[in-house]
């Protein structure tokens, strides 16, 4: 059996190896994670309890990313090389490859960006592979290996999650009866002289404020001046709860834009950045994602397909959304099976069969 070292710097990286750790420790090998000091991973940490980790401390609270805090957490990564002796080192977006190279360890990528250029340049040449979607439209090289899936399936999919009624009881809402709004932070270096929603979402507010609840969620709680009242405070671990049975989701997050529709829920996305690979793929193989790079079409577009929902009857059907998702799901390969069988490998410590237990 191998120990297999994980490093995260985000919640969504958490979702992504949640499903696969635990199968990795069903098949007997020793993982650890090296986490980020936010408080929303710490939660999810608390959550996801079978999930060993280590929070190395944070120079600069600030979501900015900056060079001291970059070099204080490659010694770390290098530390814990030296102190765990992995067979592997694994992460989503490689930024700390160079310490495994230096070290001798085989190191893979889990990758779905393409807009991350600075980190495709400081990292890749340092990968032993790099695994991304067959939608990455970005080619990375000799070392790029593809597969048949998105990141959000490897916690979203039908098997491992299913939404349950009564999270929307702590919260006071019913099925179908909200929208979700979601706010980015913009204070990330591929965020430069890009935009979202801006002002509009002050229009769509007043728009639709008297048709039912808006849930306003922002990335790192910062909310517009004067939609404060429209503030939605929700559990990091209930938010995909949350977004699997809304009316119908805005947002200006490529996650939660991919997320929402994983999970069969109508969705505008806003956002002036490049392209992602998994949004064109969704948006032009279903009916439940339309992206926009200008605030006024999106809102535009977000107005007219609330107005069709809302003349539908039943608003939201929870079947139909299931028989979605089990389309979704046939179309695409068991990606949490096929992470499992490419970190076994690398760590030269094949598993018997690919199958996943989801014990």
């Amino acid at each position: 059996m191998a120990r297999i070292l994980i490093e995260t710097h985000h919640p969504a990286h958490i979702h992504f190896w949640k499903y696969p750790i635990r199968e990795l420790q069903n098949r007997g090998h020793e993982v650890l994670m090296i986490a980020r000091d936010r408080d929303v991973m710490r939660r999810l940490l608390e959550v996801y309890d079978w999930i060993p980790h280590e929070i190395p401390p944070r120079p600069n609270q600030k979501n900015r990313f900056p060079l001291r805090e970059m070099f204080s957490r490659q010694w770390y990564v290098a530390k814990a090389i030296r102190r765990f002796r992995p067979a592997v080192v694994a992460s989503l977006m490689g930024s700390y490859t160079q310490s495994a190279k230096l070290l001798g360890v085989p190191n893979i990528i889990f990758t779905d960006s393409e807009f991350q250029h600075f980190n495709h340049r400081i990292a890749h040449p340092f990968a032993d592979e790099i695994h991304t979607p067959e939608c990455f439209y970005k080619p990375l090289g000799r070392r790029q290996r593809k597969y048949r899936s998105i990141h959000e399936l490897a916690f979203l999919n039908e098997r491992d999650f299913r939404p349950d009624p009564s999270v929307l009881m702590r919260y006071g809402l019913k099925g179908g009866a909200y929208i979700v709004v979601r706010l980015s932070a913009w204070n990330t270096l591929h965020d430069v002289k890009h935009r979202g929603l801006g002002e509009s979402i002050r229009k769509f507010f007043k728009e639709h404020e008297s048709q039912g609840p808006i849930l306003l969620v922002a990335e790192e709680g910062k909310v517009p001046p004067g939609l404060e009242s429209f503030r939605a405070e929700i559990a990091p671990e209930d938010f995909h709860g949350i977004l699997a049975l809304a009316r119908f989701v805005l947002t200006e997050g490529a996650s939660t834009a991919s997320e929402a529709v994983c999970l069969g829920v109508p969705t505008v996305y806003v956002n002036s950045t490049e392209p992602r690979g998994y949004l064109n793929f969704l948006e032009k193989d279903t009916m439940l994602l339309k992206t926009f790079d200008e605030a006024a079409p999106g809102i535009t577009e977000a107005n007219d397909w609330l107005g069709r929902l809302q003349a539908a009857s039943p608003p939201s059907d929870i079947g139909e959304r299931e028989q979605f998702r089990s389309w979704l799901n046939a179309r695409c390969e068991d990606l949490v099976a096929y992470v499992v069988k490419v970190v076994e490998r690398s760590a030269g410590s094949p598993g018997k069969d690919d199958k996943y237990d989801p014990r």
